[in-house]
């Protein structure tokens, strides 16, 4: 039978009304969509003007307000407690100390761009009298600044200046902090990089054909330039520490909540894993005064009520031998040898004072820890910021990452396969990751298995009595190439680890260069040589291995950093096995 004619007739009117909408769906999106990034493009340059009329009239500023060469480097060669010192002696004035780190600043800056706002402190709104006394201090560019625009490179968060500060900048001006720059972060701080569309590339100062790292990228290589001398960050998954390694200067990461983040610019993800607010330093000791300083402040306690009102605790400086586990391998992802050599080399200068250094063997493999890690990161399945990102331009780093989630689950499944059968597991614990969480029962699982993951680690590390652990920073040992698009985030499991069990965690130098005797296991994997009785070639089995060569191989001379943790809570012990490496290293 066939339907009735006026049947046939209505169907096709609905097929016609049907076709009909979804053209002029597609047509309106598209339109409006092409509205939305000519507004993006307009006010992105707009901003970018703004940004380069602002420095040229910095620019001017110090050509009106000069300081011979002499006195800048005499400043600039105070180590940073000790210019505290003067000041609160009223050897230096404050005025003349920013001077001095404004003009350094500037110079670092237009070789390296990492600074995106250079400020104009008001003293009377400074505490000189309290322990940094107006030393001058930098500061990231997603800490919200009364006057400053926060926005990570998206054009989305183009809204305006912020009416007020945020809880910690209120609290480092009451203690006598002289905010005076403001650096460069990568595009949504979703990348271990240092670009972004508005402010554009962050360059090394230690090379400028290498990344400072990310996302405290502009921190890291205004301290490394010699531009600042205590910065502070965000650390979500190393992006305090990794900078700090890629620079050879001083990063530290508090335990989560240890510092206030209330007013902090947010993008609107979720992610469950908890951020942290970090110093950088050229040296341990800076991040020592800073962590004292905030800690011991009552105005921190009493502007958010969710940061626990813990002093510093002074006694575990004077604490004798400690029992130290260190590892120089997570069991997944290899790293390089120079990497390797620091920690032992670490080793050997902690037990040369006395302490006891043991192997620590974790109870989970790197892969298993960063597969944990990332759906942590995705667990809102990256939507939230691809929808920040939807009519901007995308900086390379985040692609791939955004093509992943605007997928299917279909596809993805389909995307996960592909990747597995050509030998690329780091797309593919990506990929995974991102389909973890997708309701309420997958959100629960996941949450019990970071809940049980912990536990086991505090377990371990209970058992085994630790005071603290020394490991590779970031699995290699020098800054990648300023441009690369190859992915190296199995690298990164070193430092996401120490995210994802909420523990301290710094990163400095070790005290060793790259030399030539790391590099041949490289050169002999690059070029498919067998073991000699002095060297092995590295790993070539997975394309990460092989990717590692290629950025690493050319890195002699770079110096090499290790990573020291401690237990939750227990930062001030972090922080003193930080300062007995570096009194190692100055004995």
């Amino acid at each position: 039978m066939h339907p009735p004619h006026s049947h046939r007739i209505i169907f096709q009117g609905l097929l016609v009304i049907s076709g009909a909408g979804l053209a002029s769906y597609w047509l309106v999106s598209s339109i409006y969509g092409m509205i939305m990034r000519r507004r993006y493009n307009q006010r992105r340059i707009k901003k970018k003007a703004e940004i380069l009329q602002a420095k040229s009239d910095f620019h001017e500023y110090l050509q009106n307000n000069p300081l011979s060469n002499e006195e800048i480097e005499q400043i600039l060669s105070i180590p940073y407690c000790e210019l505290i010192q003067c000041l609160q002696k009223r050897e230096l004035t404050p005025q003349k100390v920013l001077l001095a780190y404004q003009h350094k600043a500037f110079e670092v800056d237009e070789k390296c761009n990492c600074v995106v706002e250079f400020l104009y402190p008001n003293f009377d709104e400074i505490n000189l009298n309290g322990p940094l006394a107006g030393a001058p201090v930098s500061i990231k560019e997603n800490f919200t600044i009364k006057g400053s625009e926060s926005h990570a490179g998206m054009v989305k968060f183009l809204n305006g200046p912020s009416r007020d500060d945020s809880s910690i900048i209120q609290v480092i001006k009451s203690l006598g902090g002289v905010p005076f720059a403001r650096t460069n972060v990568p595009q949504s701080m979703f990348s271990v990089l240092s670009s972004n569309p508005i402010n554009g590339t962050t360059l090394n100062p230690l090379a400028l054909d290498r990344s400072p790292g990310g996302s405290s990228s502009g921190e890291a290589a205004l301290i490394a330039g010699g531009g600042s001398r205590l910065g502070f960050g965000t650390d979500l998954g190393g992006s305090v520490r990794f900078p700090a390694a890629m620079c050879g200067i001083v990063g530290f990461k508090p335990t989560p909540k240890r510092v206030s983040q209330m007013g902090m610019s947010s993008h609107g993800r979720f992610i469950t894993v908890d951020s942290s607010i970090g110093f950088l330093g050229r040296d341990v000791q800076t991040c020592i005064l800073a962590a004292q300083s905030i800690w011991n402040s009552s105005l921190h306690n009493e502007l958010d009520y969710f940061c626990p009102p813990l002093k510093f605790n002074s006694e575990v400086f004077q604490s004798k031998r400690l029992r130290i586990g260190y590892f120089i391998h997570d069991g997944s992802f290899t790293p390089v040898p120079a990497a390797q050599r620091a920690v032992l080399y670490v080793k050997s200068k902690l037990e040369s004072l006395g302490h006891t250094l043991i192997p620590w063997e974790i109870p989970y493999s790197g892969r298993e820890w960063l597969c944990l890690f990332l759906t942590c990161m995705t667990a809102d399945g990256g939507l939230p910021l691809a929808n920040n990102l939807k009519y901007d331009i995308i900086e390379p780093s985040l692609k791939r990452s955004l093509s992943v989630f605007h997928t299917s689950w279909l596809k993805r499944s389909l995307m996960s396969a592909y990747c597995n059968t050509i030998g690329n597991p780091e797309d593919t614990y990506f990929i995974n990751a991102c389909s973890t969480v997708y309701n309420i029962p997958t959100l629960t699982d996941h949450l019990e298995k970071l809940k049980e993951f912990r536990q086991r680690i505090y377990s371990s590390w209970y058992n085994a009595k630790l005071d603290a652990v020394i490991c590779p920073a970031f699995g290699m040992a020098a800054p990648v190439p300023i441009n690369t698009k190859s992915s190296f985030t199995g690298m990164l499991s070193y430092l996401n680890l120490f995210n994802l069990v909420s523990m301290p965690a710094g990163c400095m130098p070790s005290g060793i260069q790259v030399s030539d005797d790391d590099l041949e296991p490289l050169r002999m994997s690059k070029l498919n040589k067998k073991t000699t009785p002095s060297f092995s070639p590295y790993p070539s089995d997975t394309t990460w291995h092989r990717t590692v060569v290629d950025l690493q191989i050319d890195s002699f001379g770079f110096p090499v950093s290790v990573q020291v943790a401690s237990a939750p809570w227990r930062d001030e012990m972090c922080l003193h096995v930080m300062s007995e490496i570096e009194r190692s290293m100055n004995a």
